[in-house]
């Protein structure tokens, strides 16, 4: 059985991340960090998304770059989009449980964007990790601080 090729398994990781918060790392085998990075980016994105309301929260036209900053949860960003969509759109401050306004909206959108951008660093960590076989992108400096500290083994004969 041959390995993968280290370019498509980079493909394959970085999209998984992407669409869903630590399935990158789940592919690479690394369940534990998919664990923690799964919690740290979806707890933010769904607490953003239950306070701002899906209509006002996933919004482009609203604020184009709290947006692009939302789109690193590509796959939490498009589901809620596309939900966003097919709600009737409300007249200006009527009371809606799919809209929020000022200081929750606001609030909102910090949470959103936080775990969008935080889960870009998820992307990026799932890449890097799948072209060193799931070890940390650092593991070469590692290896090689240990062989400093390892003492070269000694070959002493002991004749009978």
């Amino acid at each position: 059985m041959s390995k993968p090729d280290p370019a498509i398994r980079s493909i394959q990781a970085g999209i998984a991340a992407w669409l869903i918060p630590g399935a990158g790392h789940w592919l690479l085998g690394l369940r534990g960090l998919a664990w923690l990075y799964f919690i740290a980016v979806s707890g933010p994105f769904w607490v953003g998304m239950l306070i701002g309301g899906v209509k006002a929260s996933v919004d482009p036209q609203g604020n184009w770059w709290l947006f692009l900053a939302e789109l690193g949860t590509g796959g939490y960003t498009a589901v809620c989009y596309m939900i966003a969509a097919l709600l009737p759109t409300v007249p200006v401050y009527v009371e809606t449980p799919y809209v929020s306004y000022f200081p929750s909206q606001d609030l909102s959108q910090i949470y959103l964007s936080v775990a969008g951008l935080l889960n870009l660093i998820v992307v990026f960590d799932a890449i890097a990790r799948s072209q060193t076989d799931g070890l940390p992108v650092f593991h070469h400096e590692q290896l090689a601080r240990q062989a400093q500290q390892t003492p070269p083994p000694t070959t002493s004969e002991t004749t009978p």
